[in-house]
């Protein structure tokens, strides 16, 4: 009995058997064959069939296949206990779709049955039973591995529809005219169209014009056979473009493509970083191919892989040459067993720089210095290293030719030292003939000139001849003192006049009576006791310029 239909209506649950003549008559004549006859048949079916009175619901007939399901000796039990395990008649059944005013009617229903769990096809009809009154018969057909599988498919679709409706790209379905039959919900938070606004247009209406021939001959191409990825620009909803890339394959009907299905990606945010990096890397290419060091990069295998002008300029070789031959060719044999060893550390992270000398074709050697730095993948493999050549021929030059100057300077410093040794003698001899001099410049003032004056001190002199004969004292004095030598020997810069008049100072005098004694006027002894002390370096300071010449290092 099935799981959608209704008990019976108090008016028809009445005795079946007090059926018209008429409705009789017209039961018997849906009923061709004879029951005994039909019982055969249902004996050798698989379907299972029963016959119920629809008043009572007491099972008349249930052929072996439903015995075998619902025990032996299910006749003459009310069928809802029977087959459904309920007390009262099932609230789903069916006779008010068969009976009635729908006598003579078949109703096919489905159903799962509650007490076995299996689902049934059934097909109900009301037939004349042997005594006149019509009973119920129902014959269900097992589908219950139709439904389960249908169930599955079901939740399938639901797991893909659910899958497809949540990823970030948009999968679509198109006609080979390239009309939309399908496009996924995300399309709206990537072009700003709905799913709705998209279906039942031509992929044209979307593709930015620059685009259109290049989408055109790829979809051509994948209706054709041809499957592999194409970017090009889409108009979003805002007027605003972005980059799509679209992996779409064809489906076929009796070998031609009718359609297509496939994915679309945004790579807008791939195609700007893109551009920026192949923007990065001509700035890059170009300030290595201007620079004036050599640049060359290397695999883990020491090939040559890349190699700017300078380099190649530097090894006189053309850039079809080098790149892609071991770097090892551009040294000698002495120089391969040095590079081979520098690259083994390059793998064990070190990059410290290293002296070379480059072969060029000529036979001639370009002595460098290699600064190198190796190249690693995330995981750590050495993928080779890549390095700044500096060409010191140059400085090699220079360096030879500082090395010949140091030569001829230490020759020089050496006939400096023999002259200066020469000087020092002649010094040292100049020094005692001087002192030798100075001796005798004193002895004779002593001898010669001291006992004149001496003499000329009692000659009776007037005032003025004393005047003169004092200061002649005064500057012999002063010649044979060591204070107007030693003082001229530390400051060179004074002048005669100065020496004078430190002198004078030295002795007590104040600045007018230097100015009378020499006849100069009291400003310009002033003057020169200022010019004194700057040469004296006590400008600046409190020192008494008397007290500074009365020191022990002037006396």
């Amino acid at each position: 009995m099935g799981d959608q239909g209704r008990s019976l209506n108090p008016e028809t649950r009445g005795d079946m058997s007090r059926t018209k003549p008429s409705d009789r008559l017209k039961a018997r004549e849906t009923l061709y064959e004879p029951w005994d006859q039909l019982s055969l048949i249902f004996e050798a079916i698989d379907e299972k069939v029963y016959v119920a009175d629809p008043v009572t619901h007491e099972i008349l007939y249930a052929n072996p296949a439903k015995k075998s399901s619902f025990g032996a000796d299910i006749v003459g039990q009310k069928c809802h206990k029977a087959f459904q395990g309920l007390e009262a008649p099932c609230e789903f059944c069916t006779n008010p779709l068969i009976f009635g005013e729908n006598l003579g009617k078949t109703h096919i229903w489905e159903f799962q049955n509650r007490k076995t769990g299996n689902w049934l096809r059934c097909i109900d009809r009301a037939i004349p039973w042997s005594d006149g009154r019509m009973v119920r018969f129902e014959m269900a057909i097992g589908i219950h591995d139709r439904k389960v599988a249908e169930e599955a498919l079901r939740t399938s679709e639901q797991e893909y529809r659910s899958i497809v409706e949540n990823l970030n790209e948009v999968i679509y379905t198109a006609e080979a005219d390239g009309r939309f039959t399908y496009v996924s919900p995300v399309t709206e938070s990537i072009t700003g169209y709905t799913s709705s606004e998209i279906v039942g247009r031509f992929f044209t209406d979307f593709v930015l014009p620059d685009d259109l021939d290049h989408v055109r001959k790829r979809w051509a191409g994948v209706l054709s056979g041809q499957v592999k990825p194409s970017e090009f620009r889409i108009v979003k909803k805002s007027g605003k473009t972005l980059w799509a890339r679209t992996f779409s394959k064809p489906v076929f009907k009796n070998g031609k493509g009718i359609g297509l299905h496939g994915v679309l990606l945004d790579i807008t945010e791939y195609k700007e970083t893109e551009a920026a990096l192949r923007e990065s890397e001509k700035r890059y290419r170009d300030l290595l191919e201007t620079m004036n060091e050599g640049f060359s990069m290397v695999d883990e295998k020491g090939v040559i892989t890349y190699a700017n002008e300078s380099f190649l300029v530097m090894v006189q070789g053309k850039a079809e040459e080098i790149i892609g031959s071991p770097v090892a060719e551009l040294f000698n044999g002495e120089g391969r067993k040095v590079w081979a060893k520098e690259f083994e550390k390059r793998k064990k992270h070190d990059s410290t720089p290293y002296q070379m000398s480059f072969v060029r074709r000529d036979g001639e050697k370009v002595p460098t210095i290699i600064s190198p730095r190796p190249i690693f993948e995330e995981k750590g493999r050495f993928r080779g290293s890549f390095a700044a050549i500096t060409d010191v021929s140059h400085l090699k030059k220079i360096e030879k030719s500082l090395k010949e100057r140091e030569k001829e300077l230490k020759i020089k410093t050496t006939n400096l030292e023999e002259m200066n040794a020469a000087l020092r003698v002649l010094l040292r001899r100049m020094e005692e003939d001087r002192r030798e001099l100075e001796d005798k410049v004193k002895l004779n003032i002593e001898q010669m000139i001291q006992p004149y004056l001496e003499r000329l001190k009692t000659a009776g002199l007037s005032e003025r001849q004393k005047g003169h004969l004092n200061r002649l004292e005064s500057n012999l004095n002063e010649i044979m003192s060591p204070f107007t030598h030693k003082l001229l020997m530390e400051y060179p810069r004074l002048t005669p006049s100065e020496l004078q008049i430190a002198n004078q100072i030295r002795q007590g005098k104040s600045s007018k009576e230097i100015a009378d004694d020499l006849g100069l006027s009291l400003r310009t002894v002033e003057t020169h006791r200022r010019n004194m002390r700057t040469k004296l370096g006590i400008k600046e300071k409190k020192t008494n310029l008397r007290s500074y010449l009365l020191t022990n290092q002037y006396t």
